[in-house]
C-alpha cells in the first residue's frame, strides 16, 4: 500500500481529520503533522516523512494556500519529483487561478465529505503515477518556516518574568487570533498555557477567560451552521405554479392540465369548477415540511428561489438527452414532482410501469430534492398529486433497478454540478 503524506492548515483540521479517516478506513498508510508548534527537529521530521512518502496530498484551502509551512512543503516535494494530489477541502479557492504546479493537476473535490467524495479520493490515489526514485544528490531542504503559533508558545513559556506590557501584548495577539478564525484547538492550548503562569496578572486572567468564552461561542456557531436550527418563522415553500397565476395566465386545471382563462368559473376544456381547481392549488401552510418518500434518498442544496424553475428545466432537458421520458406535476404540498421512465423496453424488464419520482421542495433559499420509485401516473387524470396517494405506491424492486442504473446518484450529481456553476 502506498504511503500518503498530508499537508494541511490546522484551520481546516476538522475536514482533514475526516479526510485522513477515510483513507485509513481502506488501509491507506497516512502521515500528517500533529505537533502544535515548530522548531528545527519538528521541521526535520516533516521533511523526512515527505522523502519517505509515495504520494503528497495537499489539502487545498485558502488557509493552506497562504500558509508558509504548506508552501515550503509543496516546494520541497516538487524538487523531489513526488506525485502531488491536490484535494479541495474548503470553499474560497478559484481552481482556475491556481499557480504551478497545482494548475497542471486534476483537483479532487472533497468539500462535501460524503461517500462520493471518498470514492473520488480513493480513485485519484489509485490512479496516481508511480513514485520515482529520490534524486541524487537530494535538494537543499527548505528553512524552518516562521510559525505564528511557535513564536507565541516560546514567549508564553519563557522562563523569564513577563512584564505587564508583555502579558498585555500576548493576550492581544491571542484575541486577534480568535477574531481571525485561527485554529480553536491551538488557541485554546496557548490561552491555557498563559493562564497557568505564576506571574499572571489578575486583569489578564479575566481577559483569558473572556477569550476562551469567545472561542467556545465561535465553535458553537460553526456547529450550528452545519446543523442549523429551524427558523422562528419558516420561509414559505416555493410555489412552482406561480408562473401560471399571472393575470395573463392565471392557472391550470388540476384535472386536464389545460390553461385557464381569466374571469371564468369553469375549465373550458373539461368543465371542472374553478373553485375546486383553485382549492387544489391553494398554498399549504408555510411550515409544510418536505414530504418523505418510502425507500428514498434526499439531498439539500442552496438554491435561490428564482433559480429553482430554471434548474428543473435543465434537469428535464438533460434527462431527455439521456433517453428518458419525463412528466411534471404539482403536489398538494406545493412541491413539484418530476416522474421519469426509460424509453423502450426497459420498464418491461422491471416488470411494471415503474418511474423514478424526483420531488423538488423549495423553502427560502433551500431546495430539498427527494428521489424514490413509483408507478407512472396518468397526468391528465391525477392533476395535483396527493402525497397520501402517491408515496404508498413506492416499489422496492423498481427502486432497486433504478439503483443498478445509478440514476439517483447521477441526478443528484447533475443538480449539484448545475448549482455550483450558478
Amino acid at each position: 500500500m502506498r504511503r500518503v503524506f498530508v499537508s494541511y492548515s490546522r484551520q481546516n483540521l476538522e475536514a482533514v481529520t475526516q479526510l485522513i479517516a477515510d483513507m485509513q478506513a481502506v488501509g491507506i498508510d497516512t502521515w500528517h503533522d500533529q505537533t502544535l508548534t515548530g522548531g528545527q527537529r519538528w521541521w526535520d521530521n516533516i521533511l523526512a516523512n515527505i522523502r519517505e512518502c509515495d504520494i503528497f496530498v495537499f489539502a487545498l484551502s485558502p488557509e493552506s494556500w497562504d500558509s508558509e509551512a504548506c508552501k515550503s512543503e509543496l516546494g520541497y516535494v516538487m524538487k523531489l519529483g513526488k506525485p502531488i494530489l491536490p484535494v479541495l477541502v474548503a470553499e474560497g479557492i478559484n481552481i482556475n487561478l491556481l499557480s504551478a504546479p497545482l494548475n497542471e493537476i486534476q483537483v479532487t473535490d472533497y468539500r462535501r465529505r460524503d461517500k462520493d467524495a471518498a470514492f473520488a479520493l480513493l480513485k485519484s490515489i489509485n490512479t496516481t503515477p508511480p513514485t520515482p526514485a529520490l534524486p541524487e544528490p537530494l535538494p537543499d531542504p527548505p528553512r524552518v518556516p516562521i510559525s505564528y503559533l511557535s513564536t507565541l508558545k516560546d514567549r508564553i513559556e519563557s522562563h523569564e518574568p513577563l512584564s505587564s506590557q508583555d502579558q498585555i501584548t500576548l493576550i492581544f495577539e491571542l484575541e486577534e487570533g480568535v477574531r481571525q478564525g485561527r485554529s480553536a484547538i491551538e488557541l485554546r492550548d496557548l490561552l491555557l498555557r498563559l493562564k497557568r503562569r505564576d506571574d499572571l496578572l489578575a486583569k489578564i486572567d479575566l481577559k483569558i477567560d473572556e477569550a476562551l468564552k469567545n472561542l467556545d461561542e465561535r465553535e458553537q456557531t460553526k456547529r450550528n451552521e452545519g446543523h442549523p436550527p429551524p427558523p422562528s418563522k419558516p420561509p414559505a415553500p416555493h410555489n412552482f405554479t406561480e408562473e401560471f397565476r399571472s393575470p395573463a395566465n392565471p392557472g391550470i386545471c388540476s384535472r386536464c392540465q389545460a390553461p385557464l382563462q381569466p374571469g371564468t368559473r369553469f375549465c373550458g376544456s373539461c368543465g371542472k369548477p374553478l373553485e375546486e381547481n383553485s382549492s387544489a392549488l391553494a398554498p399549504m401552510p408555510i411550515n409544510t415540511p418536505a414530504p418523505k418518500v418510502e425507500r428514498s434518498e434526499t439531498r439539500t442544496y442552496t438554491c435561490p428561489d428564482c433559480d429553482a424553475s430554471r434548474l428543473i428545466t435543465d434537469v428535464k432537458a438533460w434527462l431527455n438527452a439521456q433517453g428518458f421520458d419525463s412528466q411534471q406535476m404539482e403536489t398538494e404540498a406545493q412541491s413539484l414532482l418530476l416522474q421519469i421512465k426509460k424509453r423502450g423496453g426497459w420498464r418491461d424488464w422491471v416488470g411494471m410501469a415503474t418511474s423514478l419520482n424526483i420531488l423538488f421542495h423549495q423553502a427560502g433559499d433551500t431546495l430539498t430534492v427527494e428521489i424514490g420509485a413509483g408507478k407512472w401516473l396518468d397526468k391528465a387524470a391525477v392533476g395535483a398529486v396527493s402525497m397520501v396517494v402517491l408515496w404508498p405506491l413506492a416499489i422496492t424492486a423498481g427502486y432497486g433497478a433504478w439503483e443498478q442504473m445509478k440514476m439517483p446518484d447521477k441526478i443528484f450529481d447533475y443538480i449539484g454540478a448545475r448549482l455550483s456553476y450558478r
